[in-house]
């Protein structure tokens, strides 16, 4: 399927800026980079503030995990939706929307007097997150015409997509040694306040051109599916067998059944079966949901192993995390810059390979238990793995779709990553666990070889099925 020659026209008229070098151009990037910084920082810079979070509230063992949990099950669950009302009711005002409620709540869990209203505003900062990060790469696809000025963008999307984690983790442990973990909320403010004055003033209004309906039946059948999905596998000290994880998901089956049904006989539904006749899309969404297995993992047994094996505190670990940051980066830039000259699937593969084998190294290496000899080469390597991964699998799914479905595309882009890795975390994690835990090297082993064996899925896939024609990488 193309795009119609009005979808074309509608897409470069909605912001006259796009593909060009002009200070507009630029500051809309500035401004929709730093929207993607600020949401996926703040998904692990509590998590080293854990420990002074439960003494401070008063949190008990089993309500701790809620800090975090409250935070991804909103945000996971409601991508999608997020996406779609972007669509709907207008991407920039959508991106103020999230950007404005992600602050307040903020705000609110730096001054939390105790773990119910801590719980509740990292749940409503979720919700935030899940209204912005869908239509921050929406209004790239839009904002930037098909070619190297959307590639460039799509590249540096990618690297603060993945590097703020990591950021995250970093920042977080650097404030909460020093001026406290209430800071590492606050932060949001100011960030969240420049993003809101320049959106405001440089983005103009992204929306479908004929309006559509938002579908409401849809909405709330897949923002449920998605609830319960992301819950069941939050919690992976459960196991598999326990009737509570499996009663959510046969729901959650039921309910993507009932939304298969409902979208067919919807004019707008909120994610158009359209989309899943694209060839590249379909495998790029796959592949994204096998990275996400590998990305999250690597952050959950990596943190673990250089805590629990290396024995690295909470700032050590952030600082650990500057190769990988450091690497990722520099090949995002190379990415950017060769991608043309190399191919979009080759370097698609090239990055996915990067990853696998830096995760058969850590396996093959675990048992070293030094952090140069074990941990330095493999993050490195790794590191360019996801340096040379997102942009081009980020143009794989987007190339060819519709402008009135750039927001809908990008809920499912970001729903197959974090779903992906939480379901994966889950299974690692229980495997792990029959492989005798993570108290030795063994587990970590069996962990990051699994990962490397997902990787080498990814890239058969990306083998396989990508289509990209060389002119579409030079355009």
């Amino acid at each position: 399927m193309s795009i119609g020659s009005a979808d074309k026209q509608s897409a470069s008229e909605e912001n006259p800026a796009s593909g060009s070098d002009s200070l507009v151009a630029k500051l809309i990037l500035v401004t929709l980079l730093t929207a993607e910084l600020l949401i996926q920082v703040d998904q692990t810079i509590a998590n080293v503030a854990l420990p002074y979070i439960q003494r401070d509230l008063g949190f008990t063992d089993s309500g701790l995990p809620w800090v975090v949990n409250a935070y991804g099950l909103l945000y996971g669950g409601l991508l999608l939706l997020g996406g779609r009302i972007g669509d709907v009711f207008g991407r920039r005002r959508i991106l103020v929307v999230g950007v404005t409620l992600f602050s307040l709540a903020s705000v609110v869990c730096g001054l939390s007097p105790n773990p119910t209203v801590m719980v509740i505003a990292r749940a409503v900062q979720g919700a935030g997150g899940a209204l912005t990060a869908p239509v921050v790469l929406a209004l790239i696809i839009t904002s930037f015409a098909e070619g190297p000025s959307r590639q460039r963008a799509l590249a540096l999307w990618g690297s603060a997509s993945a590097a703020g984690a990591l950021f995250g983790l970093l920042i977080g442990g650097l404030l909460t040694s020093g001026p406290g973990w209430e800071i590492s909320f606050f932060i949001a403010v100011p960030i969240g306040l420049l993003v809101v004055v320049l959106g405001g003033r440089t983005i103009k209004e992204s929306r479908a051109e004929e309006r559509p309906s938002l579908d409401v039946a849809g909405a709330v059948t897949v923002t449920a599916a998605m609830l319960l999905t992301v819950f069941a596998f939050l919690d992976t000290e459960d196991s598999w067998t326990s009737p509570m994880r499996g009663g959510f998901l046969v729901i959650a089956a039921a309910l993507l059944v009932v939304f298969g049904v409902v979208e067919r006989k919807q004019v707008h539904p909120v994610v158009p079966l359209r989309i899943f006749k694209l060839r590249n899309t379909n495998a790029a969404l796959l592949i994204m949901m096998l990275f996400g297995v590998t990305q999250m993992s690597y952050f959950f047994f990596v943190t673990l192993y250089l805590q629990k094996i290396l024995g690295f505190n909470a700032l050590q670990t952030g600082l650990a995390y500057l190769p990988l940051i450091g690497t990722l980066l520099v090949f995002a830039q190379i990415c950017m810059k060769t991608i043309g000259k190399v191919g979009m699937k080759q370097m698609l593969t090239l990055g996915l390979l990067s990853l696998g084998l830096g995760m058969g190294w850590l396996g093959l290496a675990a048992d070293s238990g030094t952090f140069v000899s074990t941990v330095l080469g493999p993050t490195i390597l790794s590191g360019i793995g996801l340096g040379l991964t997102m942009m081009p699998a980020t143009t794989a799914a987007t190339t060819g779709i519709p402008p009135a479905d750039a927001g809908a595309v990008s809920g499912l882009f970001q729903t197959s990553i974090l779903v992906g890795g939480s379901v994966g975390l889950a299974v690692l994690t229980t495997v792990t666990q029959a492989a005798g835990g993570l108290e030795a090297t063994h587990g970590y082993t069996v962990a990051f070889l699994s990962c490397a064996g997902v990787m080498a899925v990814a890239l058969l896939i990306a083998t396989l099925i990508i289509r990209i024609p060389r002119q579409a990488d030079t355009a």
